[in-house]
């Protein structure tokens, strides 16, 4: 111990850990009875801009856990479950995001994730990778925040979500591809829980998404998600004039756009491409899923 540390900080234990962003091109929701059996099917891609979550274990000083989304009191039905499930001892738990919330990144996913793997690493509770992401698609689901972008998240990479749930029920297979930059463009706010309870919609997605996963699954590429995921768009009518407009202009261009489900917001391989919009990025596909960092 360096002794001259302050002593009110000899209990204090600080850890870091990120999770990925994840932009899910089209899905199909299963719910069941369980929720880590429930979840969705579909496919979707990790992006290197995502979550930081950095937990601060000083039982001195704190009397309950806290939560901030840079540097302000933020409030996560979802988060605070699996925090609370995971330790009744009181955290500070910082969150900093390089992603909008609402727009259909999996924020919600990722905030829990990284959350739940720090908080693991300060409280020396030696979680296996699969328990921390068993814990956060469960919260994820129990609040219909989301269903797959947890297992996508601790997976890393472009993600086909072949079975539903959590590990070991949940299954997954990495399609190959290079690190190559996605662009997107965030248009408003759409509440997830909102879509997932409407019956129509659900009926509209499910149809959609089975038939995209079936011919993604025969030709598994980069490509061909980005064309089944322009073809879900089309076919469950979700997206914003928007969302169909930036779509049209960047097919205009000769590149295949669609909308990130479940956001007001548009995606495309390749860089700078919605650069004409106000909110809008490019981000790499980001290969390793959650994880610490310094």
């Amino acid at each position: 111990m360096n002794r001259e540390t302050p002593d009110s900080w000899i209990d204090m234990t600080r850890r870091r850990a990120f999770a990925p962003s994840h932009i899910t091109g089209f899905f199909v929701p299963v719910i069941r009875e369980s929720a880590l059996e429930s979840g969705s099917l579909g496919a979707g891609i990790c992006l290197n801009d995502g979550v930081v979550a950095e937990v601060v274990r000083d039982a001195a000083s704190m009397d309950e856990t806290r939560v901030t989304l840079s540097g302000e009191p933020f409030h996560s039905p979802p988060l605070s479950d699996a925090l609370l499930e995971l330790t009744s001892e009181p955290l500070q738990v910082d969150l900093h995001l390089d992603i909008p919330l609402g727009a259909g990144f999996g924020a919600s996913g990722a905030a829990i994730l990284a959350a739940l793997h720090a908080a693991n690493d300060a409280l020396g509770l030696n979680l296996s990778h699969n328990e921390i992401t068993l814990r956060a698609h469960r919260a994820e689901v129990a609040w219909r925040t989301g269903l797959g972008d947890v297992i996508a998240q601790a997976t890393g990479g472009v993600v086909l979500r072949t079975r539903e749930g959590a590990p070991p029920h949940g299954r997954v297979i990495q399609i190959p591809a290079e690190n190559v930059p996605v662009s997107w463009a965030f248009f408003q706010e759409i509440s997830t829980a909102a879509v997932l309870e409407d019956t129509d919609a659900q009926k509209r997605i499910s149809l959609a998404g089975r038939s995209c996963l079936k011919r993604l699954i025969k030709r598994p590429s980069l490509e061909n998600l980005m064309i089944e995921s322009r073809r879900f768009t089309c076919e469950v009518g979700l997206a914003s004039e928007s969302v169909i407009d930036a779509i049209e202009s960047a097919e205009a261009r000769g590149v295949v756009a669609a909308q990130a489900m479940l956001g007001d917001t548009v995606f495309a391989i390749g860089e700078d491409i919605f650069s004409e919009y106000e909110n809008s990025g490019t981000s790499l596909i980001d290969k390793r899923g959650v994880r610490g960092v310094p």
